[in-house]
């Protein structure tokens, strides 16, 4: 009896540190990234436009694929990890001011939104001026 006892405590611990496992990774992430996922491997003589043709599209003609900056800034790199929603802070590194300005909007920031909440995050488009009195 002992050993069944013991078998069973055994079996129901392991079930636990499984679970705790499993949900982990999940409760880990920050709020407002997306979960990393492990991409395939990219062949050699390719690169992302090779799959993502429309998305490259689009990032070569807004202001990051004018300046050649590089899908791996913001997603991670194909080895290690990617995101396919960049949390704010990988914004902040290279645009500081704006994403202060943004945390410092208590709409934007009390309900979680992000520049990309609102705009293409391949196409950003500066801002339009509004006339004062306009809409």
């Amino acid at each position: 009896m002992k050993t069944f006892r013991a078998h069973l405590f055994s079996f129901v611990l392991l079930v636990l540190f499984a679970s705790a496992a499993a949900v982990q990774p999940a409760s880990a992430q920050k709020k407002g990234q997306s979960p990393q996922v492990h991409h395939q491997k990219i062949a050699p003589g390719k690169d992302c436009s090779s799959c993502h043709k429309k998305t490259y599209a689009e990032w070569k003609a807004g202001p990051h694929g004018a300046n050649d900056v590089q899908c791996t800034v913001c997603h991670g790199e194909v080895a290690g990890s990617v995101t396919n929603k960049p949390s704010l802070s990988v914004c902040e590194t290279c645009h500081a001011e704006l994403v202060a300005q943004l945390k410092s909007d208590s709409f934007m920031s009390e309900k979680g939104k992000t520049c990309v909440t609102c705009h293409p995050p391949h196409a950003l488009k500066p801002h339009q001026k509004v006339a004062s009195g306009g809409k």
